[in-house]
């Protein structure tokens, strides 16, 4: 192509003298120019926009107390700028607050983790599947394709963007071990990612997928557990399970995560910005007292419920800041949702 490009170039120009054409402004607005941008490069706009707000608050553990001293932190805060005041200073306020499991805590689940591996030849498909591509799962439950809502799409493809470097800023301040490191008969059946296994990625990519969609769908709405796109959240976070290469715990944290994640993307997107509470996951108390706990739906009902000891959602929603571009591609698939039965 370059070739016959230059070739033809110099057969209908030669060496006649550039003449430019008269210039003008840019008349479109930013929302109109991000459309016309490569995919990748709107993403990478979006995603800027979006990080712009999130800040992580680290909280180490005491200096006394340990022996040797613990080099991990003990809990993460994720973390969103509030509204503004009129003042111009920056506020956070919680989004989701991650507390590590104890070692012991991993330990006493390994056994639970090594008993998943029975699964593996029926999951090995969904899986393998999984390891790159996730939205096909949500579309086969709802109405979602390239050619009806694009703008739907590259709404959770952004959205699944963004769980990584805010995933992976928890999981290093965290430093969690894999359930492999417990014991050489687990043998996970795909290479272990090469970073900590709190909170897992899968789960929190899922979740925020599942939230994303459930608030699309009905802006009002609050997450239901027993919906299709949870349970099809849950069993994605399980097969990591089944695979070897991480904890239910994982999946409970990712699960925290990614609703409110998911949360937070929403009310940004709204045409007048809305409002998020926080949330909070202390693994120490993920477990029924000598027994390490799983992670299922119903499990997942419970925390949601505000029956489970491990997780809480105050009452405590606050209003966010526009984020104007994304806000754009969030009404374009507002619309392509309202107009998905024509």
């Amino acid at each position: 192509m370059t070739a016959a490009l230059m070739r033809t170039r110099d057969a209908i120009v030669g060496t006649e003298t550039i003449r430019t054409s008269p210039a003008q402004d840019a008349a479109l607005d930013t929302a109109a120019r991000l459309r016309r941008m490569d995919a990748q490069f709107r993403q990478a706009v979006l995603v800027s926009e979006l990080l712009e707000d999130i800040a992580f608050q680290v909280e180490d553990y005491p200096e006394e107390g340990y022996d040797p001293p613990r080099r991990t932190a003990r809990s993460v805060t994720v973390q969103r700028r509030a509204a503004g005041d009129g003042t111009g200073a920056a506020q956070y306020r919680p989004l989701a607050t991650i507390i590590r499991p104890g070692v012991q805590d991993f330990a006493q689940a390994a056994p639970l983790v090594a008993a998943y591996a029975e699964l593996r030849a029926d999951r090995a498909a969904e899986i393998l599947v999984q390891k790159e591509h996730l939205v096909p799962f949500a579309a086969a439950i709802l109405p979602i394709t390239p050619a009806r809502t694009p703008a739907v799409i590259e709404m959770l493809e952004t959205g699944l963007a963004l769980v990584t470097p805010v995933v992976m800023r928890v999981k290093i301040a965290l430093g969690c071990p894999r359930p492999s490191q417990f014991s050489d008969r687990i043998q996970p059946m795909i290479p272990e990612p090469g970073h900590p296994t709190l909170p897992s990625g899968h789960a929190m990519q899922m979740f925020t997928v599942a939230t994303m969609l459930t608030l699309l769908a009905e802006p009002a709405s609050v997450a239901v557990s027993d919906s299709q796109l949870y349970r099809l959240a849950c069993r994605i976070a399980i097969n990591r399970t089944v695979a070897g290469v991480h904890f239910p715990a994982d999946s409970a944290a990712g699960a925290v995560l990614g609703i409110q994640l998911g949360r937070y993307l929403m009310a940004r997107g709204q045409e007048q910005a809305g409002t998020v509470g926080s949330a909070r996951f202390d693994g120490t108390r993920f477990h029924d007292r000598t027994r390490p706990r799983d992670f299922h739906s119903g499990i997942l009902a419970r925390m949601m419920a505000g029956g489970d000891p491990s997780t809480t959602f105050p009452d405590d929603a606050a209003a966010v800041r526009p984020a104007p571009l994304w806000q754009s591609l969030c009404k374009r698939a507002g619309d392509e949702w309202q107009t998905r039965w024509s």
